[in-house]
């Protein structure tokens, strides 16, 4: 049986570091943690290590391109 992949744009409804549970969209992966924006526009972190437990797959080859935050286009 396969993982469900969770990548950069993927919807996911996870607690929260502070124990919130809350859906939003993956916006980075970093090393321990997600970055996930909600409906309001905040950003809430969701640990990786506590995903995996899960049994869910981190996509850890998607990455934000480099002049997507750049002033140097």
């Amino acid at each position: 049986m396969s993982k469900t992949l969770i990548s950069i744009g993927s919807i996911i409804d996870y607690p929260t570091v502070h124990k919130e549970k809350i859906t939003g969209k993956v916006e980075l992966i970093l090393s321990n943690t997600i970055l996930i924006r909600d409906k309001y526009d905040d950003t809430h972190l969701v640990l990786k290590k506590a995903v995996e437990k899960d049994g869910f797959d981190i996509d850890e080859k998607t990455y934000v391109y480099a002049t997507r935050y750049s002033r140097n286009n």
